[in-house]
């Protein structure tokens, strides 16, 4: 569990657990609030029955209730892993949250194999360029026109997991 007592009061700590089909409501109303072209319910449903897919959730309890903060989506191919979706509910964005899950899913997929990872971001979406380069992930190319909704640009951006000797130690330690 990571501990993130020095931000909201409302949110103390949080748990990453893999996503089920009861939890799809919630992360349909996170994805909608996040994103102009929001995936869908049927694409969240394939994505929970593929069997190279993870979905993975931070979740807390929040007054009594059992609350989805944030999700992201991951794809395994061979010695890679994909990061297809990432999104945190806007009330609790700047917490940490996406941080543990982005931790917990390279951890993970380090685990299992992957010694690389990819991802591709919108141009303009500073603030996750930001956030993926202090993982170490690097821009290595240009997809035009990639999003559909506005024309924008993607950056698609790598981290070679063998070299970070942090995947085996730190990222471990948060299973």
């Amino acid at each position: 569990m990571y501990q993130e007592s020095h931000y909201s009061p409302l949110l103390k700590s949080f748990k990453i657990v893999e996503m089920a089909q009861d939890d799809l409501n919630e992360v349909l109303e996170i994805e909608q609030r996040s994103f102009p072209t929001p995936w869908s319910k049927r694409l969240f449903l394939k994505e929970l029955h593929c069997e190279f897919s993870k979905i993975f959730l931070a979740t807390s309890n929040l007054l009594g209730t059992q609350k989805v903060l944030g999700y992201i989506s991951i794809w395994f191919v061979r010695e890679e892993v994909h990061i297809l979706n990432l999104a945190c509910h806007p009330d609790f964005r700047r917490s940490g949250v996406a941080t543990g899950l982005i931790e917990h899913s390279l951890s993970f997929s380090f685990q299992r194999g992957a010694r690389r990872a990819f991802l591709d971001v919108r141009e303009s979406n500073h603030g996750a360029l930001s956030l993926y380069k202090k993982y170490g992930f690097k821009p290595v190319g240009i997809r035009r026109g990639y999003y559909s909704d506005t024309q924008e640009d993607a950056v698609v951006m790598v981290l070679e997991m063998e070299s970070k000797s942090f995947f085996k130690d730190s990222f471990t330690s948060h299973r």
